[in-house]
């Protein structure tokens, strides 16, 4: 083959992938509220790691006493479709969840930093949602994460005892239900 048709064969490729990335964000997706099935319970409870983590701030703090009650932690980033469509479910999922005594924290793995990750947080209107700053890498690696979305469910003793990894609608009470379930503890009384 000579070099134009593989140049051509190339961009044609490349032209694909972008129309295709495009047209999935724009395609709404039916995500299902976390379900107790869905959800890898962990045989064992293990610790919330040590591990420094900074905020959007630039406070660095231990990610362990980031967390004073049963917490969800959901990594995400900026890039990740999937993430990007689930990120507003889990803003409607902070309310009930503060209401349920239960905190929400994002972590972004954005290689650039906090300024992409604030900038969409705001966009969405989703500034209420706590942001840690995971440029390089090492609270993902430090917490087993292998891809994203993916969500810990961490108890009140800082103890990590499920994980979901994939989109969720946060948005249903259903999801609220299903960590309320995991965490052996009552909803909160209306």
């Amino acid at each position: 083959m000579s070099d134009r048709v593989l140049m051509l064969v190339a961009v044609s490729i490349i032209l694909m992938m972008v129309v295709g990335t495009s047209l999935q964000l724009r395609k709404p997706q039916h995500a299902s509220p976390l379900l107790v099935a869905a959800v890898a319970k962990a045989k064992v409870p293990r610790p919330l790691t040590d591990i420094a983590s900074v905020d959007a701030a630039g406070v660095s703090q231990p990610l362990n006493a980031r967390v004073k009650r049963p917490t969800v932690i959901n990594f995400w980033a900026t890039w990740c479709i999937p993430c990007v469509r689930e990120l507003p479910t889990l803003g409607t999922f902070k309310a009930m969840a503060d209401a349920a005594g239960i905190d929400v924290l994002t972590i972004s793995e954005d290689k650039e930093g906090a300024a992409p990750a604030l900038k969409m947080l705001e966009d969405k209107g989703l500034k209420a949602l706590p942001l840690i700053v995971d440029a390089d890498g090492s609270v993902a690696k430090a917490t087993s994460v292998k891809g994203m979305p993916t969500t810990l469910i961490i108890d009140a003793k800082g103890m990590e005892i499920a994980r979901m990894e994939g989109e969720v609608d946060w948005s249903q009470k259903q999801s609220l239900d299903t960590i309320l379930e995991l965490l052996e503890v009552d909803a909160p009384a209306r």
